[in-house]
């Protein structure tokens, strides 16, 4: 790989990282104990935490182990994902090939995504199901 053709993809990816700062800050204040596990064995590795948080958020829902209120912030997490993946399209592979598969694979974790999740979200949650 030729030194700019690297230059632009490493500050691609930081770019992305950079629009998911307040996201990463906003998913370490409200859920401390999945943010710190899940940095401990993924490192800085962004899509691996939200495919993680998207198999954390659904387990929780499946087996009724957090509050309506802390689901509902799962949801926000989503929610904002979504808001920076409408101009960034690498954010919107994060969302889709990670959290929201995870959805799909839970029923009542789906059905509560249904109507929790914001427009846009929905959308790329009814494109994984055609």
């Amino acid at each position: 790989m030729k030194p700019r053709e690297q230059q632009r993809k490493s500050s691609a990816s930081s770019a992305a990282g950079s629009r998911l700062q307040s996201i990463n800050q906003y998913l370490k204040k409200n859920f401390p104990d999945f943010f710190a596990q899940a940095r401990f064995e993924v490192g800085r590795d962004d899509y691996f935490l939200y495919s993680r948080f998207g198999q954390y958020l659904a387990r929780s829902i499946e087996t009724d182990r957090a509050s309506s209120d802390q689901i509902q912030r799962g949801f926000t997490v989503l929610n904002k994902i979504a808001r920076v993946s409408a101009r960034d399209p690498s954010v919107r592979r994060l969302l889709v090939t990670g959290p929201l598969e995870h959805l799909l694979d839970h029923p009542r974790a789906y059905a509560l995504a249904r109507q929790r999740l914001s427009s846009i979200a929905q959308g790329y949650l009814e494109g994984l199901c055609e």
